[in-house]
């Protein structure tokens, strides 16, 4: 685990002190993703580099980049691969000798041995990238679901990649917004799910499941080794539509169960991340029947028992019988963190609650905690998102009726939806030309998205249940997006590693292809999850609202809602934001609290990332408290 960075020659030169020193400042400025080791080796016109953060095997032998002992190959990787033990095994029965206990050998020989193909059969998160000198061929690759980050640029006769942006905007001529990026982030506050374009005119990120490949300095395109939509079955849906209740819940208690054990394989001491909710309190649950002397890590909102899941949390560790550390977001504590987790983000915060997560991953690391388990995915696979899933089930069963509507009549209803909500409605023909252009934003990439998985389950007679089913992909693959790089970023950013239990490819597999009734019940959504949890826990922890790690944004925002402070600043000066607009957003915080803090999640951005400006200069222009220390312990045996 770490981050890594490099530098391909594509004229064919061999690298050279140059391509070394560049790749030394990238992987500065990504070092508190691995404090452990640091290294930097050249093969032929590639330079690779890596930070590690030490997880299997913290012996020098685990040093990367590493070489596969003939010279033909390096590789610089960032990941877990949770099954490694059984693939060295296989590959030592081919006649395969190790040098070290670490998963990077494993993925090196498999990759080597059995090419892109071995991707398929691993269990894991990782960005990697490989230079076979042999064939003259740099690979990039990413995992299945994009949990590991990896972006990439060229810049006269190089191609540069790293895993954070920040990494390559000093190395670049010139750094500057994409505008038209910018659009699609303000619209969907997600750019990090399709398509390969970031904020950064020229940077790219290489998607989820994709490799990128630089045979002979030819870049060729971007293409995918995974899709989710290869996995939607129509016999296993009718297979799991024959089943009771009883044995669906059986089936995926025993995969998740699994998918924990396996996810707690680690050198180093592991913890849970433990809001109190249903997703968080069964990964705890199910690890702590595996591992001896965990921690869980809770971070407290005290603003009323509307925002503070503590009481569930304490619940659930007293279940367990394990310890609880209790982290309190006071309002100054969260605005004291804002400027230095924009900086760690690369994009603008998507989510306030990102502040909270860094802060829980550094409470972590202070206690000798350097992994960390997550509920995350369990609400794009399980039906979580009551806003998501059953909107689309309504909208399935009503557009026909509305369809039937004289079109007088459609239109008085779109202008009432639109007007009220502020919307542009002057055109001649707004119900037309409102959604046309919200499309073109993104070119079309979520509507194509949303057309093919309808198309994979084409299987499935009820209309409504079609719909849900292929919305699961559609959260999968886009709106899980932001939160995992909100999570990669946070933790790795305090020198943690976050684990995903929910994101085993044979549990998002059976998620796909469950029918609906499974996630959506009557009486509550996340069916299974809850049949699950009952187990366990009081029926009164598992059947109640859920909550979904609110904070009191305006409370907390209102402080700062002074205008002058963006005068002069990025959206005013760079984007052009004018003054009035800038006063109408902040007017609108109480009753839009989310649309204000995306003014000020803008503003740090581009002031951090395309201005230059260090945290703390950035935090003072706007009347944040000063940042705190930028990184945790410098080392294993210091957080220990």
């Amino acid at each position: 685990m770490g981050g890594i960075a490099g530098i391909l020659r594509l004229d064919g030169a061999p690298a050279g002190a140059a391509e070394e020193t560049a790749v030394t400042r990238m992987l500065a400025r990504i070092a508190h993703r691995g404090p452990d080791d640091r290294g930097t080796a050249t093969i032929g016109p590639a330079c690779l580099g890596a930070v590690r953060l030490s997880i299997l095997d913290l012996s020098p032998a685990g040093h990367m980049p590493m070489e596969d002992g003939t010279g033909r190959a390096m590789l610089a990787y960032n990941g877990e691969i949770y099954d490694f033990a059984a693939h060295r095994r296989r590959l030592e029965a081919a006649g395969e000798v190790f040098r070290s206990r670490t998963d990077t050998e494993v993925l090196l020989r498999l990759l080597l041995r059995e090419g892109e193909e071995a991707l398929g059969n691993l269990t894991g998160m990782f960005a990697f990238a490989l230079y076979d000198a042999q064939a003259r061929r740099l690979l990039l690759g990413r995992d299945r679901y994009g949990v590991k980050p990896l972006y990439w640029t060229v810049e006269g006769p190089r191609l540069l990649f790293a895993s954070e942006i920040k990494a390559i905007l000093p190395e670049l001529s010139r750094r500057e917004p994409d505008r038209g990026a910018l659009a699609e982030w303000w619209l969907f506050r997600n750019l990090d799910g399709l398509g390969e374009r970031t904020l950064f005119a020229g940077i790219r990120q290489l998607p989820a499941g994709c490799l990128l490949e630089v045979e002979d300095g030819r870049i060729r395109p971007v293409r995918r080794w995974y899709d989710p939509l290869d996995h939607v079955s129509p016999e296993a849906f009718r297979e799991l539509s024959a089943l009771s209740a009883a044995a669906v819940t059986d089936r995926v208690a025993e995969l998740f169960e699994e998918s924990v054990r396996l996810r707690l394989v680690s050198d180093v001491p592991v913890g849970v991340l433990l809001s109190g909710g249903l997703d968080s309190s069964l990964v705890t649950l199910m690890a702590a029947r595996h591992q001896r002397d965990l921690a869980a890590f809770h971070v407290s909102v005290p603003a009323g028992p509307a925002y503070d899941e503590l009481p569930y949390a304490r619940t659930v560790a007293e279940r367990c019988g394990i310890r609880l550390v209790v982290h309190r977001l006071a309002p100054e504590v969260f605005r004291s963190g804002l400027a230095e987790v924009a900086w760690l983000e690369d994009l603008p915060i998507t989510h306030p609650n990102s502040v909270a997560y860094h802060q829980i991953a550094r409470r972590a690391r202070e206690e000798g905690v350097i992994v960390l388990l997550s509920g995350e995915g369990a609400d794009e696979l399980f039906g979580g998102y009551r806003w998501s899933h059953r909107r689309r089930r309504l909208l399935a069963r009503l557009r026909p009726l509305y369809a039937r509507l004289p079109p007088r009549l459609r239109d008085a209803l779109t202008l009432l939806a639109f007007g009220g909500e502020g919307l542009p409605v002057t055109a001649h023909r707004f119900r037309d030309a409102l959604p046309a252009a919200v499309a073109a934003v993104d070119s079309g990439l979520r509507a194509e998205l949303e057309a093919r998985a309808l198309e994979a389950f084409a299987f499935v007679d009820d209309v409504a249940a079609r719909t849900v089913m292929a919305g699961t992909v559609v959260d999968l693959a886009d709106f899980l997006a932001p939160l995992l790089r909100r999570l990669d970023r946070t933790t790795m950013g305090a020198s943690v590693e976050c684990r995903e239990p929910f994101l085993d490819q044979r549990l998002v597999h059976l998620a796909l292809c469950l029918p609906p009734p499974f996630k959506v019940g009557r009486r509550a959504d996340k069916r299974i999850l809850k049949e699950i949890a009952v187990r366990e826990l009081p029926r009164a922890h598992v059947f109640r609202p859920k909550m979904g790690f609110p904070l009191p944004l305006s409370g907390y925002l209102r402080p700062l809602a002074d205008g002058r402070a963006f005068e002069g600043g990025f959206v005013h000066a760079e984007l052009g934001f004018t003054r009035t607009g800038i006063e109408c957003i902040l007017a609108e915080l109480d009753s839009r609290p989310h649309g204000a803090f995306g003014l000020f999640a803008l503003e740090l951005w581009g002031r951090l990332h395309i201005r230059g400006e260090s945290p703390a200069e950035a935090a003072s222009a706007l009347g944040l408290p000063a940042p705190g220390p930028a990184a945790p312990p410098s080392s294993l045996a210091a957080a220990c």
